[in-house]
């Protein structure tokens, strides 16, 4: 790569991690994108594991359906990530299903030159297992938060881990980006749309933040922080 040149955006995503601009452009010369509308269901529990797929815009939610038809939500997946490496690796069907969060670009790897890109370097499946790790233990916070918190602390624990990922601090507090409707945060926290109504009323008479329409003002985190215990 010459001085001036940017690296490809793949460089960016935690699964080729290291890898050489050679590797990656490789990967992009058999790879694909498409644009996709918000709630549009990119790949359903049950389909056959035959890419991987790269956000590279915006945001997935993966889930499963329980025998009673709720959705549980075991993962929000934003960009720049990669998901569906185990359906790959083993060959067995889809084991969750992927639902655009919010409009997204996704960059669609075919198995074969997944498959290429394990065997070309003994560091991609270290990557890949580091992945894999980091999946299970977000789904093991997020049952557990569940099984612990009730819902004003869910929404608090939300709201400070998006506030440390992407909020902006301004001088009244932290700015918190907030393109979801209260509808789909319920299913994200797993729990519904009037209980998050009702905790985020609540916090905004605590005068713990201020719901700005599609973003929220923290003005009072240790207060939201007492709620996380």
């Amino acid at each position: 790569m010459t001085s001036g040149q940017a690296r490809s955006p793949l460089a960016s995503v935690p699964l080729f991690e290291g890898l050489g601009d050679a590797e990656l452009a490789r990967i992009a010369e058999q790879s694909w994108s498409r644009r996709y509308p918000e709630g549009q269901v990119l790949t359903s529990e049950g389909d056959p594991g035959d890419s991987l797929l790269i956000v590279e815009s915006g945001a997935v939610r993966v889930s499963r359906l329980t025998p009673a038809g709720q959705e549980i939500v075991l993962a929000v997946v934003e960009a720049p990530d990669a998901i569906g490496e185990l359906a790959l690796i083993d060959g067995a069907p889809r084991s969750a299903t992927v639902t655009a969060q919010t409009p997204v670009q996704i960059r669609i790897v075919p198995r074969g030159a997944f498959l290429q890109f394990l065997e070309s370097d003994p560091r991609a499946m270290m990557a890949v297992m580091r992945t894999v790790a980091g999946m299970v233990r977000a789904t093991n916070e997020r049952l557990s938060d569940i099984l612990s918190l009730d819902v004003p602390g869910r929404v608090a624990k939300w709201l400070l881990v998006r506030a440390a990922n992407r909020g902006q601090r301004t001088e009244r507090g932290i700015l918190v980006p907030f393109e979801l409707s209260q509808g789909e945060l319920a299913v994200e926290l797993g729990t519904t749309r009037v209980s998050i109504n009702k905790a985020l009323k609540t916090f905004e008479s605590l005068h713990a933040l201020e719901l700005q329409g599609d973003a929220i003002l923290l003005t009072n985190t240790d207060l939201l922080i007492e709620y996380t215990y």
